[in-house]
């Protein structure tokens, strides 16, 4: 099984910064800045006490959590056999393409104050980025290389971070300015999408024989089973379960604004915290990782995260406070994703590349909307947000419980997937 595309010649296998790979990360960022600037400003809307309040009803920031992972479960299955069939450079900029008109519509929406026109064109943008997920994570291997895997995510991943501080952050600042700068600002970032898609070097495809199944769902389960013998199956559940519980977290941060004294835009800065470490801790596990995957660094990270999120849930919530403990968050989150990303692209086989990232992430979006739904239902029930966080730690608790029981789970031999 050759472990490079035809077309890499073996000095682009070491480099990492490639055309392909720059092009692949300025898409990236402009496709996670739009998604969180917009999710950030509906985050705050329909927040207790907020202008939308009452178009989603208690727990509404679980139903914008909801909103944005439900379309991935409904297309992932298809993307990723696209993604396999087709050159994931087209299909990236295809995708930037589509948002170009989706963007128009939710520009019409916040400046119409019309919150289902908004919240309706968030659901199509969410669609619009479940296509871009498997041959955004399937092209890494392909424009960098095997032996700059960790890197390479520790690289994307502190780009995209970036991208959803900047766009959490922002939201709230922008959106005191106005629905109309809000729009311009989304329109400009997605125009900066197109052209980096288009700076992309050309991918061939690496399985156009591939049969199209218009059973997305039957496919996404086959190709589950089919990681069950690796350690994929392992990384794939307990990143799920990471996000579903950073579902939550996200969910239950906009309510707080009233119990911690604070502006909308000092909320949404709560939100970027978070994001800020994750870049941070994506970054400086990709450059110790070196050309190898440690999988040993995600049991030390998940229970710093478990104790992270207790002592955010116990003790008495001051702005700051939150503020440091996310940023704290955010880097053992680093430590806990970027060896599990590089791994399941590392063990997936290159002709299933697409398939295997595509279930993987459906998973982990099918956990991310019980984790919306759950929040909802807390909510609904008088648990405050607190509440919720201290359930968080009892999650990655699990999963360290679990990773202790079960020592050689995420463990393989490189030389056997080269």
């Amino acid at each position: 099984m050759s472990a490079l595309p035809d077309h890499m010649t073996s000095t682009e296998s070491t480099r990492l910064w490639t055309r392909g790979f720059l092009g692949l990360i300025g898409s990236q960022f402009a496709g996670a800045f739009n998604d969180n600037l917009l999710k950030g400003v509906l985050l705050v809307l329909v927040a207790t006490g907020n202008q939308w309040d009452q178009v989603l009803g208690t727990g509404g920031t679980g139903w914008i959590s909801v909103m944005l992972t439900g379309p991935f479960i409904l297309f992932l299955g298809m993307a990723g056999q696209l993604a396999d069939r087709y050159s994931k450079r087209a299909m990236v900029l295809l995708v930037r393409l589509a948002e170009l008109p989706i963007i128009v519509i939710i520009g019409i929406g916040l400046l119409t104050d019309s919150p289902w026109l908004t919240i309706g064109g968030y659901l199509v943008l969410a669609t619009q980025s479940a296509f871009f997920n498997p041959p955004k994570y399937g092209m890494i291997r392909e424009v960098t290389g095997t032996g700059q895997l960790s890197r390479a995510n520790g690289v994307i991943s502190l780009a995209t971070n970036i991208s959803i501080i900047a766009g959490t952050s922002l939201s709230g600042y922008l959106f005191e300015y106005g629905h109309g700068f809000v729009a311009v600002v989304l329109l400009a970032v997605t125009i900066f999408g197109v052209i980096s898609a288009w700076w992309i070097t050309p991918l061939p495809a690496m399985n156009p024989a591939a049969p199209l199944r218009w059973n997305p769902f039957a496919q996404v389960i086959r190709d589950l089973r089919a990681m069950r013998s690796t350690p994929v199956w392992m990384a794939t559940w307990i990143w799920s379960f990471f996000f579903m519980a950073a579902i939550l977290l996200i969910s239950a941060i906009p309510d707080m604004q009233h119990e911690l004294g604070v502006t909308m835009s000092k909320t949404t800065l709560l939100l970027g915290a978070a994001g800020l470490g994750i870049g941070i801790g994506c970054a400086v596990a990709g450059w110790c990782s070196g050309t190898t995957i440690r999988s040993g660094f995600v049991p030390p990270a998940a229970i710093a995260l478990a104790v992270v999120y207790v002592l955010m849930g116990a003790v008495s919530p001051t702005w700051w406070g939150i503020f440091i403990l996310l940023m704290l968050l955010g880097v053992a989150s680093g430590f806990f994703l970027v060896p599990l990303l590089a791994m399941t692209q590392r063990l997936a086989p290159p002709e299933m590349r697409g398939r295997w990232l595509a279930a993987a992430n459906w998973l982990c979006y099918v956990l991310m909307s019980l984790g919306g739904l759950f929040y909802v239902f807390l909510a609904r029930c008088g648990l405050g947000p607190q509440t919720v966080i201290l359930v968080c730690g009892g999650i990655m608790t699990v999963i360290f419980l679990l990773l202790l029981l079960r020592p050689r789970a995420l463990q393989f031999n490189e030389a056997d997937h080269a």
